[in-house]
């Protein structure tokens, strides 16, 4: 039986792919396991207490950096929960078609911060409720390094909007808390993305 990848493992990729982009993290274990694989960085913006907001975040920020050069792509991470929690996201991207924003589902199937209660995801098929509401491409990714990472470096390449779905696993390794005041979190995410690249000049 295949192995099926584990949420650190598949983050790692993800920040291996989008490592120059705007990545913005949904709440909790997602957060500790991104800044566990991949330390803190300033192109991740970490949505704290903010279950089925994420994708309207991200959404909001391809929309406002459409005519931006800079960033190719707009990355999404959710998982199965708290996308559920904003499900009509499906809709209103749909509708707006943000060509930047690439959401990355990591399904585990559960809730799994307050003990692993099973959510409704295995009865939802993500990909074709996306296409259904108008997205430019959706597909389930299989669990694996090699397909996700071809998934990752085409999504990268293609037009948006683009959802991936990958079924990782429930393990949970021992991280750090992560306490934060989400203004000073949100600051940092602007700062750098205002910051001139290449100038040595920062916008105000």
């Amino acid at each position: 039986m295949r192995r099926v990848l584990q949420r650190p493992e598949a983050l790692a990729l993800l920040d291996a792919a989008f490592s120059d982009q705007p990545v913005v993290l949904t709440l909790g274990g997602t957060i500790r396991e991104m800044l566990a694989v991949a330390g803190r960085k300033p192109n991740h913006l970490y949505s704290l207490d903010a279950m089925g907001q994420t994708l309207a975040i991200g959404l909001g920020l391809a929309l406002g950096l459409d005519g931006d050069r800079r960033h190719e792509k707009v990355v999404v991470v959710e998982g199965d929960g708290s996308l559920l929690m904003g499900f009509s996201g499906l809709a209103t991207v749909g509708h707006l078609q943000p060509t930047k924003l690439v959401l990355v589902v990591l399904d585990n199937g559960v809730y799994l911060a307050t003990g692993g209660q099973p959510t409704a995801a295995a009865g939802i098929d993500f990909a074709a409720t996306a296409r259904a509401c108008g997205w430019a491409e959706a597909r389930d990714v299989p669990s694996d390094f090699e397909s996700l990472r071809e998934s990752l470096g085409w999504a990268r390449g293609a037009q948006g909007p683009i959802l991936l779905r990958v079924k990782v696993g429930t393990e949970q390794p021992k991280t750090d808390y992560f306490l934060e005041d989400p203004v000073l979190l949100s600051r940092q995410f602007q700062d750098w993305l205002l910051r001139a690249e290449g100038t040595g000049a920062s916008a105000v």
